[in-house]
């Protein structure tokens, strides 16, 4: 009974050895599908707002900066700039709703300027803004001490794009980067920027990220 009993056992680790590297390859793939980069945001899970500039009509990157967040797992609304202070007055609904969450605003142009009335607005409530991003104001800005991180493209030189300072009892992270030295990159065209609004999505993901 020896000789069947080793030819059995041979057969068996053959079929194994022939099976090990598809079941791993298997389980490879199921991660992959198991592992999304951010979970999916919910309305109660945060604010992101995204202040179009002047007319609607220079700002074709944020439509692309909206759909590259919602991939990512982050809703994000596209407001007009005009419309501060009703984007203000649901943050802050919204926070009496569902209590503490992130708060982002990201702005071009005339809508950059507006994420700081924004957030002065709601400094007045006592709401904390998480992250601001400006690509490219129309003139320079100060932030509240309510703002937590704020990142700027503005051009120094041969561009049109406010330098942004913190009020005097701003504590936060200010970040900001001068686009003035990138070949034709403008304030017209630096929210179209593909590596831009990656940096922006990695920045704005990373409040909706489950903690570690």
């Amino acid at each position: 009974m020896t000789k069947p009993v080793s030819l059995l056992r041979a057969l068996l680790l053959f079929i194994l050895a022939l099976c090990i590297p598809v079941l791993a390859h298997a389980a490879k793939e199921a991660t992959k599908v198991a592992l999304p980069a951010v979970a999916a945001t919910s309305a109660s899970q945060g604010d992101v707002y995204i202040l179009s500039g002047g007319f609607g009509v220079f700002s074709t990157g944020l439509k692309q900066l909206q759909s590259k967040l919602k991939q990512n797992g982050v809703a994000a609304t596209i407001m007009s700039y005009q419309a501060w202070r009703s984007t203000a007055k649901k943050i802050v609904a919204n926070r009496d709703k569902y209590g503490p969450r992130p708060v982002v605003i990201i702005g071009h142009s005339l809508g950059a300027d507006n994420t700081v009335l924004i957030a002065n607005e709601l400094k007045k409530k006592g709401v904390p803004v998480d992250l601001i991003v400006s690509y490219a104001s129309t003139a320079p800005q100060v932030v509240p001490s309510n703002v937590r991180n704020v990142l700027n493209y503005y051009f120094k030189s041969g561009g049109w794009g406010g330098l942004f300072t913190g009020a005097g009892d701003f504590t936060g992270a200010l970040d900001n980067r001068d686009m003035s030295t990138h070949t034709g990159m403008s304030h017209f065209n630096v929210d179209d920027d593909p590596g831009l609004r990656d940096e922006v999505v990695r920045n704005v993901v990373r409040f909706f990220r489950p903690a570690a």
